[in-house]
């Protein structure tokens, strides 16, 4: 029997998607699970009551654990401020893990799995990303209105040069307070504006990696202090490490634009 292949990871602008063996933990991004091999066991924390399911969406920071270890499993995040989440959120639930029955998911499960064993491009995961989020919210869904303002100011940060901005001068691009705009990014996009840019220095880094640098050479390309500065705001946005995805993955160069 031919060796099972590695994992693959995923990154675009707002979007990640891993498949491969996996163990599935709260971080910033909205989760889509979706076991490959069989229903997972997950609960919200400590305590909780312990659920199978087929899939699940796990709105961000969420805390969530598995009980065993999944053999193979697609998982997708998706930044929270995009209306693309908002409406996969919506659609489940706004506080805890929503489940995902069979019949919401059809054959993307059977195509994810032939993605993985066919070591598919990034655009070929980007169409199954496509289609995943077309089952699940559709953009005729409704989607909380995104204050306008907020809305700027978002524009505003997805060009900032070393993704770096005062919240002050964001504010005031935006004919705001720093205090209002604040209240209005919390509200709006669940984050505050320096965890986007956190996000988006997080994905720069992984674009590095596609190139095969080492995790301390993308720390640096993409404006982190050093690799541990990396790991943990890896860790903190996804649930795992940059070494831990290598070790089991291959990273994925983005569909280019």
């Amino acid at each position: 029997m031919a060796p099972f292949p590695p994992g693959r990871f995923y990154f675009w602008a707002e979007r990640a998607l891993y498949l491969g063996p996996a163990t599935v933990h709260a971080h910033h991004a909205v989760q889509i699970c979706i076991p490959l091999s069989g229903p997972v066991r997950l609960r919200s924390g400590p305590g909780a009551e312990w659920r199978e399911y087929a899939g699940a969406v796990i709105p961000s920071n969420q805390p969530h654990e598995s009980d065993v270890a999944v053999p193979l499993i697609a998982a997708c995040w998706l930044e929270p401020n995009t209306d693309e989440a908002r409406r996969v959120v919506r659609s489940g639930t706004e506080a805890s893990i929503a489940s995902l029955p069979h019949s919401k998911l059809g054959r993307i499960v059977s195509r994810l799995d032939e993605c993985w064993r066919q070591q598919g491009d990034a655009r070929h995961a980007a169409a199954l990303m496509d289609e995943l989020m077309r089952a699940l919210a559709p953009p005729s869904c409704p989607v909380p209105r995104l204050d306008p303002r907020v809305a700027r100011a978002r524009a505003v940060l997805a060009h900032v040069p070393d993704r770096r901005l005062p919240l002050a001068e964001l504010a005031g691009q935006v004919a705001l307070s720093p205090s209002r705009l604040a209240h209005l990014l919390r509200a709006g996009m669940g984050v505050p504006a320096r965890r986007y840019l956190l996000w988006l220095r997080l994905r720069d880094a992984v674009r590095e990696l596609t190139c095969g640098v080492s995790i301390t050479t993308a720390a640096h390309a993409a404006g982190f202090a050093d690799a541990a500065h990396l790991t943990r705001t890896f860790r903190r946005m996804l649930g795992f490490t940059p070494s831990a995805a290598l070790r089991v993955s291959k990273f994925v160069q983005d569909v280019p634009h």
